[in-house]
């Protein structure tokens, strides 16, 4: 009789702890195994900003590590060019003279839009791992109508929080990590810029 009791609380004891193990891996699955976050639909962004979204990524290199990470910020800057356009920008992350790893996610002028490298994946735009590995590097053109080209980046960026559910607290500028003047047509003006996204949301 004393047998069978032993034998039984031993089998009650490996049933607890075989029940505590599956909820120790439910939620430390729940921790660690997010689900993935999803590239934007071109046509969506197109809509809702008003000019063509074009996806032209650049091949795996040192500016495209292929690298996935969770996306907390958006990222701003100026190209600091005033003859380049958006293609322009686009075709000299490609060129063999460019051999520096800076990079970004889009580009932005008055006629159109160019992802370079998923949004979903790191680039090397903002000078600190921080900004690297977490932001959205967006580049607005400084050529031709820049207004136009700072609006369209206006509806991008409030299209891009509502998408990933950033706060706007957590669109920066380039400044915001590194402390270079970045963007410079910007830094001045940053909380109209601001205030111009959270209206458009």
């Amino acid at each position: 009789m004393k047998k069978q009791k032993n034998k039984s609380s031993k089998n009650r004891f490996l049933k607890d702890v075989i029940i505590i193990t599956i909820l120790l891996l439910l939620i430390l699955t729940t921790m660690f195994i997010r689900p993935k976050q999803k590239e934007v639909v071109a046509e969506e962004v197109q809509k809702r900003v008003g000019i063509p979204y074009q996806v032209d990524h650049i091949p795996q290199s040192s500016k495209r590590p292929k690298v996935h990470r969770k996306i907390k910020y958006i990222v701003i800057h100026n190209t600091a060019n005033p003859a380049s356009t958006a293609k322009n920008e686009r075709d000299y992350l490609t060129n063999p003279v460019n051999t520096s790893n800076t990079s970004w996610h889009i580009v932005v002028d008055e006629k159109e839009m160019i992802e370079a490298i998923p949004l979903t994946e790191v680039a090397h735009h903002a000078g600190t791992t921080d900004g690297n590995e977490y932001g959205i590097g967006i580049e607005i053109c400084e050529s031709g109508n820049y207004e136009q080209a700072e609006e369209h980046a206006v509806k991008l960026v409030a299209y891009l929080m509502k998408y990933y559910k950033i706060p706007l607290s957590r669109v920066t500028t380039h400044q915001d990590f590194s402390g270079k003047p970045c963007p410079r047509l910007l830094i001045d003006r940053w909380d109209d810029f601001l205030r111009r996204v959270e209206e458009n949301d």
